[in-house]
């Protein structure tokens, strides 16, 4: 039975180790999405949008790449399994970018979610980014 327990851990943390960067971040742009519990269409072309501009991949690789980072978010249970990755491979510029990209999805619909703000906060927090970089990179995004 321990064995069975362990291989089960072994092999969620295998997965996790295959995550890139970019993916990792992709899991967390949808984590805000999906913060207040709604699945705005809006949201969803910014994450999009996001995304392009990132990976430079095809429209069905962007979708695709959502609908795998919809699935790992749903899969999850924390979020330092994705902040982790980043916070490895990011410098400080790049996860202030993030930082500045989650808070477009959480604007892109009109309305700040109370949910969504704490989720930014903690991964900013996650990131080891300063609350400094938390305020500067919300104006950003509403500008």
């Amino acid at each position: 039975m321990l064995d069975r327990i362990l291989a089960f851990f072994e092999s969620k943390t295998e997965e996790t180790e295959q995550l890139t960067a970019d993916e990792s971040a992709a899991v967390l742009l949808i984590e805000v999405m999906l913060a207040d519990l709604d699945d705005d269409q809006r949201e969803r072309d910014c994450i999009a949008q996001i995304l392009a501009r990132r990976t430079k991949g095809s429209v069905s690789d962007i979708n695709r790449c959502i609908d795998v980072a919809i699935e790992r978010q749903q899969e999850s249970h924390d979020l330092y399994q994705f902040t982790r990755v980043i916070t490895d491979n990011w410098d400080e510029d790049q996860r202030y970018e993030l930082i500045v990209d989650l808070w477009r999805v959480a604007f892109a619909d009109g309305n700040l979610d109370k949910y969504e703000d704490h989720r930014i906060r903690r991964v900013c927090e996650l990131l080891y980014l300063h609350h400094s970089h938390l305020i500067r990179a919300r104006s950003a995004a509403q500008h």
